[in-house]
């Protein structure tokens, strides 16, 4: 089984010291109070014989919203300096004169950044089953969850890996990272806000926002809703449930397939960019002209 070499060399780097150790630790550890403040308190309850799958239930939710929050904001941290970070290190032409396709170069970097929250969502697999096992969350619904956060993983982390790659200052492309975040989370909302109060003057049920579709938090509502027995996206705003019933696939399906569409297309222009032959042959297209 042949491995990215670059993936290999990083995962090796990030987990030969203490730090990853650590953070896994701090992070589980938090997850395990939670869990922990849960059984307590149903263990401390007397008066009923049976546990209340709703506290079960909030507990999960809880415990969703925390990683999900997560993901949002340190994925952009993890991924904005990968390509820039070896460019201000000066290591990046190193790197480009191995054998390497920029591609492979682009998915090695954007893995190995992601490789600490991946490790982290796997690693609270078992403190989710903790509460899950108390009934009101199947396995698949967990699996389900944990599937799209490595799907919105990798979108948000494809974002910074655009922007490390056109960007050579790894500041500017946080910060570029991080307003694209916001955009998607923050100015999709606004927007189908301003389109439905100033453009359309009402706001009802009949009412449909198709950039809602792209919101991350769009998909990780429709999980959560679905999963709790809430087939009902009315807080959602421009998706309501009786709009949306008609497609073929719920809004997080949606949600995900426009993320790896996104990423895909994000990862194919930054090895476009990373590639050292594209610009040969537009300075050898320059040499020509100007003889």
């Amino acid at each position: 089984m042949n491995v990215n070499p670059v993936l290999l060399k990083e995962l090796k780097v990030k987990m030969r010291g203490w730090r990853a150790v650590g953070i896994i630790t701090v992070y589980l550890a938090i997850l395990a109070l939670v869990a922990v403040f849960f059984l307590i308190t149903t263990a401390s309850d007397m008066y009923t014989s049976i546990i209340n799958p709703e506290l079960a239930v909030s507990s999960y939710t809880l415990l969703s919203i925390f990683q999900f929050a997560l993901i949002l904001f340190i994925v952009p941290a993890l991924t904005a300096g990968a390509i820039s970070g070896e460019r201000e290190k000066q290591t990046l032409d190193l790197l480009l004169s191995t054998s390497m396709s920029p591609l492979s170069i682009i998915i090695g970097k954007l893995f190995a950044s992601l490789s600490h929250i991946i490790l982290l969502i796997v690693a609270s697999l078992p403190i989710f089953s903790m509460i899950f096992m108390f009934g009101g969350i199947s396995l698949v619904e967990l699996l389900q969850l944990m599937g799209f956060y490595i799907a919105t993983s990798i979108m948000i982390g494809s974002i910074g890996m655009f922007f490390s790659t056109y960007f050579r200052k790894t500041t500017v492309a946080n910060v570029l990272t991080y307003g694209a975040v916001a955009f998607l989370t923050l100015g999709t909302l606004f927007l189908t806000l301003f389109y439905f109060e100033v453009i359309l003057h009402s706001w009802n049920q009949n009412n449909l926002s198709y950039i809602m579709y792209i919101n991350p938090v769009t998909g990780f509502s429709s999980v959560l809703l679905e999963q709790l027995g809430r087939g009902n996206f009315d807080f959602l705003i421009g998706l309501d449930y009786n709009n949306t019933k008609h497609f073929f696939m719920k809004p997080w399906m949606i949600n995900i397939v426009i993320d790896m569409i996104f990423s895909a297309f994000l990862i194919w222009l930054s090895a476009m960019k990373l590639n050292p032959l594209k610009h040969k042959a537009v300075r050898r297209k320059t040499i020509k002209k100007s003889l």
